[in-house]
C-alpha cells in the first residue's frame, strides 16, 4: 500500500470513528421537561412536505432519560397551523418503549405548533412545541422536490378552485340575468307584434 493509500484509509478510519461516538440524530426534534418527565416533540418523518402522510411523535423519557415504558395515562396533541385547531389522541405505535403517535396529513406548507396535555404517572403533562430551524422542521412545500414536472398538490387545487367558485357564480349569476332580459325582450317582441297584426287587422276590416 502506498503512503498516499495509507494515509487515506486514516483518515477514512478517524472519520468513522468519530460518527460512531458521536451518532447523529436521525431527525431534528425539541426536548422538552414536563413534571417529572422529558418530552422529545417532531414529526414523525423529516423533512415533512405537504400533503404526505405524517405523524406527531413523542417520546416520553423519566429523568434520567429511559423510557417510560408504561404511561399509565391518556395523552393528546393540540396540532395548529395558523387559526386552524386539530386535537388527536396519542396512542403508541410499539416501535419504541415510551413513544407516542399520532397521524395526520399536513395539508399547507408553513409553521404547525405541537401542545402536548394529558397524564403520565398521574403527573400532568402540558408542553409546546412550534417547528423552527431549532426544534423540528415546519412543512416544506412538495413541489420543492417534484422532478421533472412540478405537479399542484391537492392543497393547491383546493386553493384554486376556492378562488375560482366566486367567479364561475358571477358568471353564472350574469348568464342567468342575460337568459332573464332575453327572454323580456322576446315577450316584449311577440306582444308588439301581435298588436301589430292585431292594428292591421281592424285597419283592413275598416277599410272593407
Amino acid at each position: 500500500m502506498t503512503p498516499h493509500a495509507r494515509c487515506r484509509l486514516a483518515v477514512a478510519l478517524g472519520l468513522t470513528a468519530i460518527l460512531l461516538t458521536f451518532p447523529p440524530d436521525a431527525s431534528a426534534h425539541e426536548r422538552k421537561a414536563a413534571g417529572g418527565f422529558r418530552l422529545t416533540i417532531g414529526w414523525g418523518d423529516e423533512p415533512a412536505f405537504s400533503g404526505f402522510r405524517n405523524s406527531v411523535v413523542v417520546d416520553v423519557a423519566d429523568a434520567a432519560g429511559g423510557p417510560v415504558k408504561d404511561l399509565d395515562g391518556p395523552l393528546t396533541v393540540e396540532v395548529s397551523f395558523g387559526d386552524e385547531r386539530l386535537t388527536l389522541p396519542l396512542v403508541p405505535d410499539g416501535q419504541r418503549p415510551g413513544e407516542v403517535r399520532a397521524w395526520l396529513v399536513p395539508t399547507r406548507p408553513g409553521t404547525y405548533t405541537f401542545h402536548i396535555t394529558g397524564k403520565v404517572k398521574g403527573q400532568t403533562i402540558d408542553a409546546t412545541s412550534t417547528c423552527s430551524d431549532s426544534t423540528f422542521d415546519c412543512v416544506t412545500d412538495v413541489s420543492e422536490i417534484q422532478f421533472p414536472a412540478k405537479d399542484p398538490s391537492t392543497g393547491q387545487l383546493a386553493d384554486r378552485v376556492s378562488r375560482a367558485l366566486p367567479r364561475a357564480e358571477q358568471a353564472q349569476a350574469a348568464a342567468a340575468s342575460a337568459r332573464t332580459i332575453a327572454i323580456a325582450a322576446i315577450a316584449v317582441a311577440a306582444l308588439a307584434l301581435a298588436a301589430a297584426i292585431g292594428f292591421g287587422v281592424r285597419r283592413g276590416q275598416k277599410a272593407a
